[in-house]
């Protein structure tokens, strides 16, 4: 099916503002590289090589791929994140046209991520339009369908009607290689009558030729061949020798499956003529391919109805059509390997050229160096005299930093015993002091109930409190087992069945006290959430340290919420705070019926 889905539209791809078709304009090549040599290290440069090996892309993606990576490099020391985006962007094109596509994906993500991040919507779109298209490329179209529509909804957002008609074609498509003739149709259509809006004709062109194809597909023939004819009509009035070329081998292909083999022949010969002329030898293989079954199948055909002169000539004619396309298969292998070659001679030429930069360039540090050297000795007498005043400045210091640190670590543990020997006991005389009362007084039952909640209240905070401050508690064991001992007793009253689970790595791990604390209470509100709203049967925490980064993941499966309308509450709220004043990254998942997943990422 594939050989007839030629005519996919294309996605914008990674912003481009160069035309295809001055990808090997040898006078843009010369004068970026002379913009290049008399350009300093800003962002100036970076749009050069970017420009450069765009330029150089399509004839040689190998030395697009060093140039961009050049422009990745500088964009980076820069700090320059549009050039940055706009960088990786482009590599994953350069490997996706070398056909590495594990590679373009790797920097098409990096892309997506940056572009979103500061906010550049329509580069956003194009990385997504070419992640799909890539997934598509390798057959896994599911995948492919998902980044397509978030294409189309960046798209729909900043009003791009082109990019619309180009993302509803591609959705068609996959579709169409899903076998779901119906949504194909629905996004083909959508993108034909977009594209007639606005005049985008190529669109046009192309949509119809799919649309084509599904009726093909279907072996609804005479709409096939309607939409194809549709479609030769336009890409003959914009001059488009490929698309007519494509069209009319969909209608030999056609034919064939019809039966109707003179009329086969006939649209195939028009088709490989325009090939010939336009020197598309990929495609004349194609179609000699398809003529030599044309001829080869009425061979057959005449030798069962005992025709044997004509069954001979069909034969031959077959073979001579055979070997013509196997001659054009060996010749387009022989190209490649002369362009392999002659890419090969071009990053001889630009290293040879960037050799020769880089020795002008020593000869210039030479000469200053000779400056420099004199200036050092001078230097070296005070850097000396400065690191042994550094030295010792650092030898009071660290003196006074451990007696410090040994001040502070003694004041913690007096707050902490304090807190717990005298508020805190003060606290458990009024709750049971206002139990008492209570029976005492049955008249004011319902403000000693409050003064009670309110100190146990107090109590539990004073504790959490009393834990944070306390030293003995700075290493992540501890926090472990009271995380573990509190979830153990808020689920277990809740009937909510759980599992604890807790990388023994994370045992040493130290946070700060107020690290400490932030991460405790968000977990604590995370629980406490659960517990109260989410009806959940079931739970699980997990806490994992790899890379550097603690990962605390509370998940359940309970009726859910809608994150929209609950993100003002101010336990959400709270935990959101804390996060960024710990510098972690939080993430809240919940959709209605399929349960809440709160997880915190932050620096070990």
């Amino acid at each position: 099916m594939k050989r007839f889905l030629l005519l996919i539209s294309v996605l914008v791809l990674c912003d481009v503002i160069f035309n295809a078709a001055q990808a090997q304009n040898q006078k843009n090549i010369d004068s970026l590289l002379n913009l290049l040599r008399a350009s300093k290290e800003d962002t100036n440069k970076v749009n050069y090589l970017n420009g450069l090996a765009w330029e150089l892309m399509l004839s040689n993606s190998d030395t697009s791929i060093k140039i961009g990576g050049q422009s990745l490099l500088l964009s980076e020391k820069l700090k320059w994140k549009r050039g940055i985006g706009t960088s990786l962007g482009r590599l994953g094109v350069y490997y996706w046209s070398k056909g590495d596509y594990s590679r373009a994906q790797e920097f098409n993500f990096r892309a997506l991520k940056l572009n979103e991040e500061i906010g550049e919507k329509n580069r956003a779109a194009g990385n997504l339009g070419n992640i799909g298209n890539i997934y598509a490329k390798q057959d896994e179209n599911q995948k492919a369908l998902g980044f397509f529509l978030r294409a189309l909804a960046i798209r729909k957002e900043q009003g791009d009607k082109m990019g619309i008609a180009a993302n509803f074609g591609n959705i068609g498509v996959a579709y169409l290689q899903m076998n779901n003739f119906g949504k194909a149709l629905e996004y083909l259509e959508q993108s034909m009558k977009l594209s007639e809006e606005i005049g985008y004709q190529v669109q046009v062109a192309s949509t119809l030729n799919n649309i084509a194809s599904l009726y093909r597909i279907q072996a609804d023939y005479q709409k096939a061949l309607d939409y194809y004819s549709r479609s030769i009509k336009i890409n003959e009035e914009l001059g488009n020798k490929i698309g007519i070329a494509t069209s009319l081998g969909g209608i030999g292909a056609l034919y064939i499956l019809t039966g109707e083999f003179k009329e086969a022949e006939v649209s195939l010969k028009r088709a490989m003529e325009i090939a010939i002329t336009a020197d598309l030898k990929k495609e004349m293989s194609e179609y000699e391919n398809s003529l030599a079954k044309v001829y080869d199948t009425t061979a057959q055909l005449a030798l069962k109805n005992k025709q044997f002169a004509l069954a001979a000539e069909n034969y031959k004619l077959s073979m001579m059509h055979y070997k013509n396309s196997a001659a054009i298969k060996d010749t387009l292998f022989n190209m490649e390997k002369s362009k392999e070659i002659t890419r090969n001679e071009m990053n001889y030429e630009f290293d040879k050229k960037e050799a020769v930069t880089k020795a002008e360039n020593e000869k210039q540090l030479a000469v200053a160096a000779v400056e420099i050297n004199k200036q050092k000795l001078i230097k070296y007498f005070l850097i000396g005299g400065l690191a042994l005043l550094l030295a010792l400045s650092y030898f009071v210091y660290n003196n006074f930093r451990t007696a410090s640190k040994l001040k502070l670590q003694n004041i913690r543990n007096k707050i902490a015993s304090d807190l717990h020997d005298d508020v805190g006991s003060t606290l458990n005389s009024i709750s049971v002091y206002s139990e008492v009362a209570k029976q005492k007084s049955p008249a004011v039952v319902d403000e000693l109930e409050h003064i009670g909640d309110a100190s146990r209240k107090i109590i539990e905070v004073m504790s959490d409190i009393v834990w944070t401050i306390n030293p003995n508690n700075d290493t992540f064991e501890n926090i472990i087992s009271r995380m573990g001992t509190l979830a153990y007793n808020l689920l277990k009253a809740k009937n909510i069945e759980h599992t604890f689970q807790a990388d023994e790595s994370l045992n040493e791990t130290k946070l700060s006290l107020e690290s400490r604390r932030n991460f405790y209470l968000i977990f604590k509100e995370a629980l406490n959430n659960l517990v109260k709203y989410s009806q959940a049967r079931r739970a699980s925490i997990t806490l994992t340290y790899e890379n550097g980064f603690i990962k605390l993941t509370v998940r359940d499966n309970g009726i859910g919420f809608d994150d929209a309308q609950t993100s003002k509450g101010n336990g959400l709220l709270n935990m959101k705070t804390r996060a960024q004043e710990m510098k972690a990254q939080l993430k809240i998942e919940s959709v209605k019926g399929n349960g809440t997943n709160v997880e915190l990422i932050l620096k070990g």
